[in-house]
């Protein structure tokens, strides 16, 4: 929910798809780069049980704890900020001019750059690496499979204006137009309440196993 439901990230794909000359090209650039980008920061965070000498144990009470509190805090920053987040920034519309190439970078680096993103898809790495699922014949395939699974529905509302600009074309402008417009005016509310209401669950999980 925290990486899925990330408005700026919808946003800029929306403005791919209706903004630019490669319209088309763009989306699925940009969709790419955020699905493999996310697959990979996972599953560097899934290796990290193993490295610490913890692989098929659960998740220490403690580390739910302090993802918790992460997830918490940024949530509670972001509110504290919302009424800031309503209109478009200005320098948006210099993606007009992106390529293929420059889309798949910006679909990475709006991962690697976003904290609440990077916080909660290594809680989602760790709890995926300590889930009993191994690292030899099967187990790979499973990990493997459960990283995908995270990035494919991670990344699923940002598919939706690719998707469906693929499927009616330019047809589908004004509704897009309206979401995207939306989204900008209820950005930092959408980020921060489930910023905090997945903070809050993890929280009380780490609580409960203490």
């Amino acid at each position: 929910m925290v990486v899925a439901i990330s408005p700026f990230s919808i946003i800029i794909a929306i403005f791919l798809v209706l903004h630019t000359d490669r319209a088309l090209a763009n989306g699925v650039a940009f969709l790419l780069g955020r699905l493999l980008t996310l697959a990979a920061v996972t599953a560097a965070f899934l290796q990290a049980p193993r490295l610490i000498g913890s692989l098929n144990r659960p998740v220490s009470p403690r580390i739910l704890i302090v993802l918790g509190g992460i997830l918490l805090g940024i949530g509670m920053w972001v509110w504290l900020r919302r009424d800031r987040m309503t209109e478009e920034p200005p320098w948006l519309s210099r993606f007009s001019r992106l390529t293929p190439v420059g889309a798949t970078a910006i679909g990475a680096l709006l991962v690697l750059t976003n904290p609440k993103m990077l916080a909660a898809t290594a809680a989602a790495g760790l709890l995926i690496g300590t889930a009993g699922i191994g690292t030899a014949g099967i187990g790979i395939a499973g990990a493997s499979g459960a990283v995908a699974y995270y990035s494919a529905v991670a990344s699923s509302t940002v598919a939706v204006p690719v998707l469906t600009y693929i499927a009616v074309g330019a047809r589908a402008a004004d509704q897009l137009t309206r979401l995207k417009e939306w989204l900008h005016r209820r950005s930092g509310h959408v980020s921060a309440v489930i910023l905090v209401a997945v903070g809050i669950t993890v929280l009380f999980m780490g609580i409960s196993e203490l």
